[in-house]
């Protein structure tokens, strides 16, 4: 699904961007005057790539990017899935004096760029309201919002990002790599190093029937883009290729840039962040424990249901899962920033880290929420 994280840091360069990504990782925070792009999927799993850039004026660098993705293909039975053929990523543009350049290459998960970019996508399955001082159980997948009443108070952490559940109705799950060790939480091998959020896959007919993605935990929408192609991979669709260079506020091919503004570190310098995932959601969170902001990548195209500035509550349908912009196959790519835009957070927690405890998700496993 997703993976990777390259970054470039440029000599001489006064300040500092943040990152960000598509399907998979982010990339790292970087200093204006260059970007680094980079994804890396593996077979059998759906990803996308993404790209962050730095504003003002620098002594240019060279941006770097590669990725393998992985595809996937459902079974007649809607939950059995076959690997597909990787999409290796292409190399970055060097940028020039004050303009960022590099552009991620296709397939993966989200890539690093001007200094890191990010991406990411997660839903929670909704609650029908319960009778009065009674929490209600969580409802069928499909519904809008969460629903509750009585005297139950709000879970501490993240709540299931889809309606599926692994090895029932998703096809495939790729945890992150944002150490870059090999190594997921749990110390089985990483789907692909450097992976920078985690992969939830569904089948085609899953796709095509509407899969939604829900937000994991209150909070205000950042970021919102919709509009792009979701069939990728595709060679003759435009928004299914990686665009020549980025710039605030684009949206060419599989990727989209955020304006510029505040969007260094936890708000503050002249930063924007591009996304390789083609229709994209990023949510900002308060009161979640280690959890900055959550990444949505890949969405249908005209299921986007918020705008930048809408407040969201946990549970609440925020868009449907597909296959825009970087991706191999129709998945969710859920990613974490703990501390800042683009500063990265495993929500997994596990002897091999690098987050060792706690978990920052709602309950174990995420998506048996009671």
């Amino acid at each position: 699904m997703t993976a990777y994280g390259l970054s470039v840091l440029l000599v001489g360069v006064p300040a500092a961007c943040g990152r960000g990504g598509s399907d998979g990782d982010d990339g790292h925070a970087g200093m204006t005057g260059g970007t680094t792009v980079g994804m890396a999927g593996r077979a059998g799993t759906p990803s996308s790539g993404g790209v962050t850039a730095a504003s003002g004026a620098s002594s240019g660098g060279s941006s770097t990017s590669g990725a393998s993705g992985r595809s996937s293909t459902s079974g007649a039975s809607g939950t059995s899935s076959s690997g597909g053929a990787a999409v290796a990523g292409a190399s970055g543009v060097a940028g020039t004096l004050g303009t960022p350049g590099g552009a991620a290459g296709r397939s993966g998960s989200a890539g690093s760029s001007g200094t890191a970019p990010s991406e990411a996508g997660a839903s929670t399955q909704g609650g029908a309201a319960g009778t009065a001082g009674t929490p209600s159980a969580a409802g069928s997948a499909g519904q809008d919002a969460a629903g509750a009443s009585g005297e139950s108070s709000d879970p501490v952490g993240l709540s299931w990002p889809i309606d599926c559940i692994p090895n029932d109705t998703c096809v495939n799950l790729d945890y992150p790599d944002i150490d870059a060790d090999g190594q997921a939480h749990d110390c089985t091998d990483a789907s692909y190093v450097g992976h920078e959020g985690t992969d939830i896959g569904i089948t085609f007919d899953a796709e095509a029937a509407g899969t939604a993605v829900r937000a994991a935990a209150d909070g205000v929408v950042l970021f919102a883009f919709d509009g792009k192609y979701d069939q990728c991979p595709d060679d003759n669709e435009p928004d299914c290729q990686t665009p020549a260079s980025i710039s605030a506020g684009a949206m060419t091919g599989n990727t989209v840039c955020t304006p510029l503004g505040p969007y260094c570190g936890t708000g503050s310098g002249s930063c924007f962040w591009c996304f390789a995932g083609g229709n994209v959601l990023v949510i900002r969170h308060e009161g979640v424990p280690g959890v900055f902001a959550t990444r949505y990548d890949h969405l249908k195209r005209g299921s986007v249901r918020v705008e930048p500035g809408d407040t969201v509550t946990r549970g609440e349908k925020i868009a449907e899962a597909s296959s825009a912009g970087n991706s191999t196959g129709p998945h969710l790519h859920f990613e974490v920033w703990s501390t800042g835009f683009y500063e990265l957070g495993d929500p997994w927690a596990g002897p091999c880290g690098p987050n060792t405890g706690p978990s920052l998700w709602a309950y174990d496993p995420p998506w048996l929420e009671p």
